[in-house]
C-alpha cells in the first residue's frame, strides 16, 4: 500500500486547452478521496494521468516513494476499475479475475489464493463458473473489482464505477465499496459526478472545477464550510441559497442587506469579517434545513434574523417537503417538516434563520469569508486520523489471522 502524491500537475492540450491546472494533492496512505465535479471538470483526466493512460504536461506524479512520471501503466503497480466493467464476455468469472495474473504468468496456487480471497470478500463464490452474460450489472461490477484486488496493487482507481447501475443497484454498490475499503485498507481514488457518491463514500472529497481544485476536506466539512460560491451550489441537495447584498457596518458590527432582509451577523462571523470594506456587494448563503418556519420555532428560542416571502411550488419527498419562496427580486429553498404543509396555503410566509452554519462569499472572488482557520489547516490532523485508522485496521487483521 502506498499514498499517492500529485505535484502542481498539469494537462495542456496540443490546441492549448489547460484540462487540468495546477493540481496539488497528497492522498493519505489507506485514504479513499473522492474526486468529484461535474462533466468536464478535470476529474477522470487527473484519474487517467494518475494511471499512465493519459500523459500529463508537467508536475510530479509520486506513488509511495516513487516518482512514475516516465513509468509505463502496466509497471505502476496500480489496478483500475471502470465504469464499463471492461469483461471478457467469453471468459468465466474465474478467468476474467485471474486473466491478469495469468498474463504475468503467476503460478496457478498463488493465482487461486487471490482468485479465492476476493471471491470471498466480494461474495463471488457461488458465480466463478458463470460469465458475465449471466450476471446482474452489480454482479459485473463486483466482478471487476475482484481482478483489480487480485493484483494486490499499492492503489486503487474507480472511474465512475457506479454510473451505469440503477439507483437501488447504487445504494448496494456504494456500501459494496465501502465494506471493501475497510476490509483491504488499500489507497483509493474514486472519481464520480454525483455529490451523493461523494459524501458517503470519501473519507475526504476533492471537489473539482474546470480543471482546477475549488475545495478538499471530509465530507462534512465541505458540507458545512463551503469554500467557494461553486462548492455552496454543488455540494448539497438542494444547494445553498445565496442571497445577493451587501455587507453594512454600524457601531463596529457587521451585518448583511439586501432586498430581502436584513439582519446583524453572529458573532464568530464579527473576527472573520474584519478588516472588509463596508457595502461591499456579498452574497448571503444559508442551507434549506438552516431555514426554519415560524410555525416550528418554540417560544423560548431566540431568533435574530427573520426572512419571509411568498410560497410557491412545493415539492414533496415524504421526509421533508422543498419550499420555493419568494422574497424581493430574489428567491430561496426552505425545507420544513410535513406537518407544517398546511402553513404553506397563505400568502406570506416567515421562517428564522439558523445563524450557526450560514456564510458571507465575496461576489466578486466567489471565495468565502466566513471559514474559520481551524477549518482551513485542518491538514496535519487528518494526515494523523488516517495512520491511526490504517494502524488499528491492520493490527486487527493480524489478530484475525492469527486466530486462523
Amino acid at each position: 500500500m502506498a499514498g499517492v502524491k500529485l505535484n502542481d500537475i498539469w494537462k495542456i492540450y496540443d490546441n492549448g486547452y489547460e484540462a487540468v491546472k495546477n493540481f496539488k494533492l497528497e492522498i493519505e496512505d489507506g485514504e479513499l478521496l473522492v474526486l468529484v465535479g461535474p462533466s468536464g471538470c478535470g476529474k477522470s483526466t487527473t484519474l487517467r494521468m494518475v494511471a499512465g493512460l493519459e500523459e500529463h504536461t508537467r508536475g510530479d506524479i509520486i506513488i509511495g516513494d516513487k516518482c512514475v512520471n516516465n513509468v509505463a501503466p502496466k509497471d505502476r503497480d496500480i489496478a483500475m476499475v471502470f465504469q464499463n466493467y471492461a469483461l471478457y464476455p467469453h471468459m468465466t468469472v474465474y478467468k476474467n479475475m485471474a486473466f491478469g495474473l495469468t498474463l504475468r504468468k503467476f503460478p496457478k496456487e498463488e493465482i487461486a489464493r487471490r482468485v479465492d480471497y476476493a471471491s470471498k470478500i466480494l461474495g463471488l463464490e457461488e458465480l466463478l463458473d458463470r460469465k458475465p452474460s449471466q450476471l446482474s450489472g452489480g454482479q459485473r461490477q463486483r466482478v471487476a473489482m475482484g481482478r483489480a484486488i487480485v493484483r494486490e496493487p499499492e492503489a486503487f482507481l474507480f472511474d465512475e464505477p457506479l454510473s451505469n447501475l440503477d439507483a437501488k443497484m447504487r445504494v448496494e454498490m456504494r456500501k459494496e465499496i465501502l465494506m471493501l475499503h475497510e476490509r483491504i485498507d488499500t489507497t483509493m481514488i474514486y472519481v464520480t459526478h454525483d455529490q451523493i457518491e461523494a459524501m458517503t463514500l470519501g473519507d475526504r472529497i476533492c471537489v473539482m472545477n474546470i480543471g482546477v481544485i475549488e475545495q478538499v476536506g471530509e465530507p462534512r466539512t465541505v458540507f458545512d464550510y463551503p469554500a467557494t460560491v461553486f462548492v455552496a451550489r454543488f455540494i448539497g441537495t438542494p444547494p445553498m441559497n445565496l442571497l445577493e447584498g451587501r455587507l453594512t457596518k454600524k457601531s463596529g458590527r457587521y451585518g448583511f442587506k439586501s432586498d430581502c432582509f436584513e439582519c446583524i451577523l453572529p458573532d464568530h462571523m464579527q473576527k472573520l469579517l474584519d478588516n472588509q470594506e463596508a457595502d461591499k456587494e456579498v452574497l448571503f448563503g444559508v442551507r434549506p434545513k438552516s431555514l426554519i418556519i415560524s410555525e416550528a420555532v418554540e417560544e423560548s428560542t431566540k431568533c435574530d434574523a427573520w426572512i419571509s416571502g411568498k410560497a410557491g411550488i412545493s415539492e414533496m419527498l415524504g421526509e421533508e417537503i422543498l419550499t420555493h419562496v419568494e422574497c424581493g427580486s430574489q428567491g430561496f429553498i426552505a425545507s420544513i417538516d410535513p406537518k407544517y404543509e398546511g402553513c404553506l396555503t397563505e400568502d406570506n410566509v416567515e421562517f428564522a434563520l439558523d445563524m450557526e452554519l450560514a456564510h458571507v462569499f465575496d461576489k466578486e472572488t466567489g471565495r468565502n469569508l466566513t471559514i474559520p482557520e481551524l477549518v482551513k489547516n485542518d491538514t496535519t490532523h487528518w494526515s494523523n486520523k488516517i495512520r491511526q485508522r490504517s494502524l488499528r485496521r491492520r493490527k486487527q487483521r493480524d489478530q484475525e489471522t492469527a486466530l486462523v
